[in-house]
């Protein structure tokens, strides 16, 4: 896929979960509430409606969401983080704007995931997928020393995000099975905007 655009939400087990997302123009895909879901998000033009949508159901749900945009064919990714409607990280890359364009916040958990990948630099059949092959030695200790304790904030000048693996990745360590979303979210026409129709 060229676009991925979705929310990931922490439920928490909370029961009335879809209720609270349906008045945020969510639907129901799955059974039951799990503990992490994602919702694929379809905006039109609007990329950043997946992240307005994860604030709102973060402070309306008193969790944690990720809202992110993730566009392959220009090797663009934003996320952005929200805990209990606030915004606590921020994390913008862009390949035609020079690399990691928005660096903002604590680093939250699931980066491990995004950023680190189980290929090794000490061997070439599994090079990780973020990382130019071009490298020094000094960079690819830097980098494995960065994944030992995974914090990627000393060489994100490394990483390089030009597909959906990070974003998989992401889903997998939350139990969330991407070609399966757990809810559906579509921007609403103009016309039903303006007559209050589906």
């Amino acid at each position: 896929m060229s676009t991925w655009v979705g929310t990931i939400v922490a439920t928490t087990g909370t029961s009335d979960f879809w209720k609270v997302a349906a008045k945020h123009g969510v639907q129901q895909a799955v059974e039951g509430v799990p503990p992490f879901v994602l919702i694929q998000c379809e905006v039109g033009f609007d990329f950043r409606a997946s992240i307005r949508l994860a604030e709102e159901l973060s402070r309306d749900l008193a969790t944690m969401a990720i809202g992110f945009v993730v566009q392959t064919n220009s090797d663009v990714h934003e996320m952005h983080t929200f805990m209990n409607g606030k915004c606590v990280r921020r994390l913008g890359y862009s390949r035609d704007e020079g690399g990691w364009i928005d660096v903002d916040g604590e680093a939250q958990s699931w980066e491990g995931a995004y950023f680190f990948d189980e290929g090794s630099t000490a061997d070439g059949d599994s090079w990780p997928d973020m990382l130019s092959d071009e490298l020094s030695d000094d960079d690819i200790r830097r980098y494995e020393e960065a994944k030992r304790i995974e914090d990627a904030s000393q060489v994100l000048s490394l990483l390089n995000p030009s597909s959906t693996a990070p974003m998989l990745r992401v889903c997998d360590s939350l139990g969330i099975m991407a070609d399966e979303p757990s809810g559906r979210w579509k921007k609403r026409s103009l016309w039903s905007r303006l007559f209050g129709r589906g």
